[in-house]
């Protein structure tokens, strides 16, 4: 059994202004992100100039936390919501769902893509993808430093005992997550799309795996307090996870088919199509 080390949760104060670490780990996950989405999109198959991606970042940080915050609200707490509506502004009181973060995002692409008529909404979906893992993973380290999110009650020989979680050692869940659902599926996807691969077929990819990786996690992680399991052993996590694990692998067929019918990037000749779906 291990005891949970004595993390200060402020990083550092700045004057009057106190930074906590997992602020602080969403914007180091920010920049880190939008400085390998930059070396990325030198590559012939991708052509996204450095003004453009720090463009599509703003976006996606917009739409990830509003929607983050909008798929809590409705999915984790809607009763308590409801009761006091003015603390749905409350962002910094915490509650953010990844699932609606991630329909937050699509969006974002979507918008993106209308506003810039050089890249059309699947591509800008597939190029952005691999860098999520990079602020889910430091996101799970953020959650394991505040002593939230943590695991069930467990006599495993790494269980730990959270101070928020009582006497009990637990299963140290967030650690899980960070290196499934961001060292893994980073590398997993940022393997992947070294090559021109058909539109959507990444995204599909992030779709399927994001599901999974999530879905096995949830068995090792404390339900929500106010939910607990919503269908039979499971919670909501896993309840919302069970669609990606059904439409990945629809979009990665589909991509590979041809359905989507859109190149890579707009570096691409539409000549090429028949030539990436063979990759």
């Amino acid at each position: 059994m291990l005891h949970f080390p004595d993390i200060n949760t402020v990083g550092f104060p700045l004057g009057p202004i106190t930074i906590h670490w997992y602020g602080l780990l969403e914007i180091i996950s920010f920049v880190i992100a939008t400085l390998w989405l930059i070396r990325r999109g030198k590559m012939p198959h991708w052509h996204w100039p450095k003004e453009q991606v720090v463009d599509l970042e703003f976006y996606v940080a917009v739409g990830a936390i509003l929607g983050g915050r909008v798929g809590y609200i409705i999915w984790y707490n809607l009763p308590y919501y409801l009761s006091q509506p003015i603390k749905m502004l409350y962002i910094w009181d915490g509650g953010m769902s990844f699932h609606g973060g991630l329909l937050g995002v699509v969006l974002a692409c979507w918008a993106f893509a209308r506003s810039h008529k050089d890249h059309s909404f699947l591509p800008t979906l597939d190029f952005i993808a691999p860098a999520v893992p990079i602020g889910l993973g430091l996101g799970r380290l953020a959650n394991f430093i505040n002593d939230q999110l943590f695991g069930r009650v467990s006599h495993l020989p790494w269980a730990m005992v959270f101070p928020a979680g009582g006497p009990q050692p637990r299963q140290p869940s967030q650690i899980y997550e960070f290196l499934l659902e961001g060292v893994l599926l980073f590398l997993i996807l940022a393997i992947y799309s070294r090559k021109p691969r058909p539109a959507g077929a990444i995204g599909g990819m992030f779709v399927l795996f994001y599901g999974i990786f999530r879905f096995v996690a949830e068995f090792a992680r404390q339900p929500d307090i106010q939910l607990g399991f919503v269908f039979g052993p499971f919670t909501m996590g896993q309840v919302l996870s069970v669609p990606m694990i059904i439409l990945g692998p629809v979009i990665i067929w589909w991509a590979y088919k041809g359905g989507f019918a859109e190149s890579p990037s707009p570096a691409e000749p539409a000549a090429s199509a028949k030539t990436l779906r063979e990759h």
